[in-house]
């Protein structure tokens, strides 16, 4: 059985893409803010986005607070004037606390016009196919001051699929002075990342490119649909995970147990779960199942996977049984090194509850370490 879901109430960077294109399909014009950096603290990271629809109605965050307030304020003449603009915000002390934010840093955000333009809905178009499909994409923007002003700019978009070396689709990317190696020169790591580039041209001006990996949220594979495997999926989608629910019993394994998961997978066995798909180094895989031989059915298996990610719940005498095993079937210690067990983080979490928010925390760190290069 395979059934599918989602939490409405949750929206990560594919689903304020996926409504982006949408409304520009319908040449809608749609305004969106993305986070380009951050000088100490702020709520959000480089690469946060959020998009402000004609009427006022957003969706996605750059940090809630005066922040959006004053983006959305800024949205109207960014719309009326059909040009971009480049925002810095500082987040004081008084500031911050005011707006419920504890930081104090300086944030710069690009508040960028989008129109329906054939190039642009391509690039977004193109954007949203490869996070669907777990593949990574660059989204790189010019960014041009108008009389040496970056309060009113104009952007131009493209996109790189996979890595510098990948396909590039120029989209408005207006890269006149410059060349594509000042694109792949930001490319190296996995951050967002903001590069100044002085024009080889003296009529072109000097401007910057604006750098943003894409990929969709990490795909969380609960083995196990019991207490632990319950309570995990829902702290997972609070988190923004995508949650897919794998068990062989299905009165356990079911929609009303989950009603927020993408996925539920009822199994005759778990070998016949890997045995039809593949895990890749976005897909984190957690072994919460009720019993030893089911736990090391499926570790067996995940070793095998690129997985950034495998936690099995387990006492420490339990996993050296299982390592013990595995080892007698030729699992070198690298492999083993991968496994995380005890599993989540050490919390002193005792309930399942409190185990599946233990867990959620350390999915949680793995992701940021990943995202930071």
């Amino acid at each position: 059985m395979d059934v599918t879901g989602r939490n409405k109430s949750v929206f990560r960077a594919e689903d304020v893409f996926s409504h982006v294109l949408e409304r520009l399909r319908r040449r809608e014009p749609v305004v969106l803010a993305t986070v380009m950096s951050l000088a100490g603290s702020g709520p959000r990271g480089p690469g946060a986005v959020m998009a402000v629809f004609a009427g006022g109605g957003t969706l996605g965050s750059v940090g809630g607070g005066p922040l959006e307030a004053e983006i959305v304020r800024k949205a109207g003449s960014v719309v009326m004037n059909r040009n971009s603009s480049v925002m810095p915000f500082s987040l004081t002390d008084q500031a911050a606390a005011e707006g419920g934010m504890v930081c104090g840093g300086t944030v710069e955000v690009l508040v960028e016009f989008l129109d329906g333009s054939p190039d642009c809905v391509s690039v977004f178009a193109e954007a949203v196919r490869s996070m669907e499909a777990g593949r990574r994409v660059w989204l790189i923007r010019s960014i041009r001051p108008e009389n040496g002003e970056w309060e009113n700019c104009r952007t131009g978009i493209g996109l790189f699929r996979g890595s510098d070396e990948g396909e590039f689709s120029p989209g408005t990317l207006d890269l006149s002075g410059a060349g594509i190696e000042d694109v792949r020169s930001g490319m190296r790591g996995k951050a967002p990342s903001v590069i100044p580039v002085r024009s080889r041209s003296s009529t072109s001006g000097d401007f910057r490119l604006f750098l943003q990996p894409l990929e969709a949220a990490g795909k969380v594979f609960i083995f196990g649909a019991g207490h632990v495997g319950r309570d995990l999926a829902s702290v997972c989608g609070i988190a923004g995970f995508r949650t897919i629910i794998v068990d062989d019993r299905r009165e356990f394994a079911n929609r009303e147990r989950f009603p927020d998961a993408e996925e539920i997978r009822v199994v005759p066995s778990y070998e016949e779960f890997f045995a039809g798909r593949g895990i890749g180094d976005s897909g984190y895989v957690v072994i919460v199942t009720r019993g030893h031989n089911h736990d090391r059915e499926v570790l067996a298996r995940a070793l095998k996977t690129r997985a950034a990610y495998i936690g099995m719940i387990a006492s420490r005498r339990k996993r050296e049984i299982i390592f013990s095993s595995l080892r007698a079937e030729g699992y070198g210690d690298e492999d083993l090194k991968r496994v995380h067990s005890p599993i989540g983080l050490e919390i002193g979490a005792e309930t399942p509850s409190e185990i599946a928010v233990s867990i959620a925390a350390e999915l949680i760190r793995i992701r940021s370490e990943r995202r930071k290069g």
